[in-house]
């Protein structure tokens, strides 16, 4: 009987012990913690001829925490029911223009419209302990980032019609080296490429070559397929290349079984490839590809693998990016560096 007694005081001293271990554990903060956050200005007019300029700074500073934690914080833009959380180490944060017109088209913030703002800090010591800052109101007016074709179309029965003034060509988009690219889907038939929808200036293949153009040339026989077409107006040329850019993953058994990539469209005005209404059917993993080939690919560039983040950016060969099942439009774009950004939106 002694014996089951020792061993019940000593079984209670065991949780005593134990508990007053989890008690100095425990994060106690002042009544008083708070956390003081300021705008460096209220107001912006976002101008895209300045996107590199810093325009707002956000900064805040801790009060009465008295905790040996290290917080850690996010700057969050709020609009319309939404919030966009960016995490940072400490204060302060500043945006450039593009960053955060960026943001705020994402929120759905109406461009060429001075719009209220909620922007906010908020310092978490755990899961379940954190402090926000007062909501600062920001009238931000942003801009839409679109870029205008050129004046140069794609015309033919390989294209989507002869027919001059109808708005129909496929339009042709300055690129980075100088040259004029449409990505389109063709038909089999014939094109030509010429200027605002009319035929008073065309270029078209010049008899006897390869690839030259000349004015009022011959018509170029297609074939019905994706491609990236290139028109060099400096040297007189053109280029015609198979192109297509689409999804592979966990969706589709990575593109074996006979499963087709999820085709991708381009976007000229936001340079970027689109995908809406993509059904995943399962949890699973994404990313894209050229060609429905693995030479060329992205992914996320991220640490982990698989990514977690449903917007980020991308790097060539990155990671896979893990996707919940639903309804999403999905996008993607990147530069001459193999850098750029995705998102994946439900909807």
């Amino acid at each position: 009987m002694k014996n089951i007694f020792k061993s019940i005081l000593l079984c209670s001293g065991l949780t005593l012990f134990v508990a007053c271990e989890k008690d100095e554990d425990k994060v106690t903060m002042s009544a008083n913690a708070q956390v003081e956050s300021t705008l460096s200005t209220n107001t912006i007019v976002l101008d895209k001829t300045q996107s590199n300029t810093t325009v707002l700074t956000v900064s805040w500073e801790e009060k009465d925490f008295n905790v040996a934690v290290a917080p850690t914080y996010t700057v969050n833009l709020e609009y319309g029911g939404k919030v966009k959380p960016i995490s940072v180490k400490q204060s302060p944060l500043t945006f450039t223009t593009k960053e955060l017109n960026d943001y705020l088209l994402g929120l759905k913030v109406p461009a060429g419209t001075a719009t209220n703002v909620t922007v906010y800090v908020k310092a978490a010591l755990s899961d379940q302990r954190s402090i926000v800052s007062k909501k600062n109101t920001l009238n931000v007016t942003p801009f839409l980032d679109e870029i205008k074709p050129s004046e140069w179309g794609i015309a033919g029965s390989g294209a989507n019609g002869w027919e001059e003034d109808q708005d129909k060509d496929i339009k042709m988009w300055n690129a980075a080296d100088g040259t004029l690219v449409a990505y389109a889907t063709l038909t089999n038939g014939e094109i030509k490429f010429r200027k605002n929808n009319k035929w008073n200036e065309n270029l078209g293949k010049k008899a006897g070559t390869q690839k030259e153009l000349t004015s009022s040339g011959d018509n170029i026989t297609v074939t019905a397929g994706t491609y990236k077409i290139t028109l060099n107006l400096s040297n007189s040329t053109y280029n015609i290349e198979t192109y297509s850019w689409g999804i592979v993953g966990d969706l589709n058994n990575w593109g074996n079984s006979g499963l087709p990539d999820i085709k991708m469209t381009y976007e000229g005005g936001t340079n970027s490839w689109v995908a809406k209404n993509v059904v995943i059917a399962t949890e699973g993993s994404i990313k894209f590809r050229l060609n429905s080939d693995w030479g060329t690919n992205f992914g996320a560039d991220s640490t982990t693998d698989p990514a977690t983040d449903l917007e980020g950016n991308v790097t060539s060969g990155g990671k896979n990016i893990k996707v919940a099942a639903g309804t999403y439009n999905v996008s993607f774009s990147f530069d001459a560096t193999n850098k750029g950004t995705y998102k994946i939106e439900k909807k």
